[in-house]
């Protein structure tokens, strides 16, 4: 009888429930960012600022490295490391992961509506952000890392904000509303074609979806919207791709090496999507999104007309985008499997773009709609459930074991940076070991100083802190 009670309970607070673990598993990771410390790129977007200015640097940058405007822009000016803030890369990884909520909590009640509350839609975006660090499998780049973050996670916000504004747009109903939509919507898509190739393969292919459906319906306000933003990623993709700074890398950046002939970057596509289409994500995600059936069921009066579409037409824009966003890495990379920053964003469009494929599938009527069974859902919620708890068991042994001494270890030796920066202009520094620590693949960085003064991180430090060179010292 007891437990009787227990689960009455629990069914009747189990929003509360909910609410508390999910917000419990979200505690250490955000405690972890107090720990983060800059790494690698950060240093050097910052060292352009300190020789040509903060504005100065946009056009050099353009110039002499990428075309990508609109990341240039924020990596420039949102860095705390170009303003001299070593400690403001924690403040940025905090931000950012609760911006990734507010971007999905933003895309549930603009779908859902007055269907779900304001509570339950926090709660629902909560949970997809993380089940996405929980899926991602590179999760420092996803989490930690301010330069990837820039670089490609707010433009995977951009791959949400920007149809959604084209929703908003849709329905409304005064002058003002639809022009401030508009501009949205034009603003989204200036900004995504100016952030990296994968993010404008995406968005390009989202545009034709929805160019496709408005013709195919016979919707020309629909129609002019989709082509006028589509022209717009076209032109300013365009521009960015084919930047000077993009030639101009492919004589620096060692790690770029375009492809031959069309065979080899075929053999290349090919290798590439083995490797990706057997992450654990791309394997479990469909199923996993059976959970959610009843939730859809309930929000399917807010559904937007034009978003019925047939699940076969959806699973195939989704495997078109992620083939079409591994071809820009084909041509001009060598390695194996895709770069981690990258498959981190294939796997927020898997999620993402299988949950509203999901909905988008359902018949009108909601009496006509058959969810799994009770017993399947809730074996799939356990699933889920461990699945979610993984990055939060993690975050909590870094916390409690790692973070403290890797962030003491980094603090001291930025000071001798410091020291040797302001006494020794021209001097080699020479640092010891980091301690033994356990990575967990999820706060501390794939890479440390190296014994070679020419490694990546080693030049950049070096760099930023005005010293000749740095090197770790080989332990006896």
């Amino acid at each position: 009888m007891p437990l009787k009670r227990l689960f009455l309970w629990a069914k009747t607070h189990r929003l509360a429930l909910l609410a508390a673990g999910v917000a419990l598993a979200w505690l250490p990771l955000l405690a972890l960012c107090f720990y983060n410390q800059p790494f690698l790129c950060d240093f050097s977007v910052s060292t352009d600022v300190a020789n040509h200015g903060l504005w100065g640097a946009q056009p050099y940058l353009f110039l002499n490295w990428s075309g990508r405007y609109f990341t240039n822009l924020l990596l420039f000016v949102a860095n705390p490391l170009s303003y001299g803030w070593l400690e403001g890369v924690q403040l940025t990884a905090l931000l950012s992961q609760l911006l990734r909520i507010a971007v999905l909590y933003v895309a549930v009640r603009v779908l859902a509506r007055q269907q779900l509350r304001r509570r339950e839609a926090a709660l629902l975006a909560a949970g997809l952000a993380l089940l996405y660090v929980a899926l991602a499998p590179y999760k420092f780049s996803a989490l930690y890392y301010f330069t990837e973050i820039v670089v490609y996670h707010v433009a995977a916000w951009l791959l949400v904000l920007v149809p959604l504004a084209v929703e908003r747009l849709h329905r409304a109903q005064s002058p003002f509303s639809r022009k401030a939509w508009g501009l949205a919507a034009v603003l989204g898509t200036v900004a995504a074609a100016g952030a990296n190739e994968l993010t404008i393969v995406l968005l390009g292919l989202v545009l034709l979806v929805g160019t496709g459906l408005s013709l195919q319906r016979r919707q020309w306000f629909s129609l002019r919207v989709w082509v006028g933003l589509g022209l717009l990623l076209l032109f300013f993709g365009t521009l960015s791709v084919l930047a000077p700074g993009n030639s101009a890398r492919q004589e620096l950046d060692g790690a770029l090496v375009p492809a031959a002939s069309f065979g080899e970057a075929a053999s290349r596509l090919a290798v590439l999507l083995r490797y990706l289409f057997v992450e654990p994500a791309m394997l479990v995600l469909p199923v996993l999104v059976l959970v959610l059936g009843p939730l859809a069921v309930r929000v399917l009066p807010a559904r937007p007309p034009g978003l019925r579409l047939p699940l076969l037409l959806s699973a195939a824009v989704l495997v078109g985008g992620v083939v079409l966003g591994t071809v820009p890495y084909a041509l001009m990379w060598a390695r194996v499997p895709l770069i981690p920053r990258a498959t981190n964003i294939m796997v927020w469009w898997w999620l993402l773009g299988w949950i509203v494929a999901a909905w988008a599938s359902l018949p009108a009527d909601p009496q006509q709609v058959r969810v799994a069974s009770p017993a399947v859902r809730i074996l799939l919620s356990m699933v889920l459930g461990l699945i979610m708890l993984q990055p939060a068991a993690r975050a909590a042994l870094d916390l409690r074991h790692e973070a403290p001494e890797f962030a003491r270890q980094w603090q001291y030796r930025f000071e001798k940076l410091r020291q040797a920066g302001s006494h020794t202009p021209h001097s080699t520094l020479q640092l010891p070991p980091l301690p033994p620590l356990t990575n967990r693949m999820l706060f501390i960085p794939p890479d440390d100083l190296s014994p070679m003064c020419g490694f990546g991180v080693n030049t950049r430090l070096a760099t930023w802190f005005g010293v000749d060179s740095v090197r770790l010292a080989v332990p006896r």
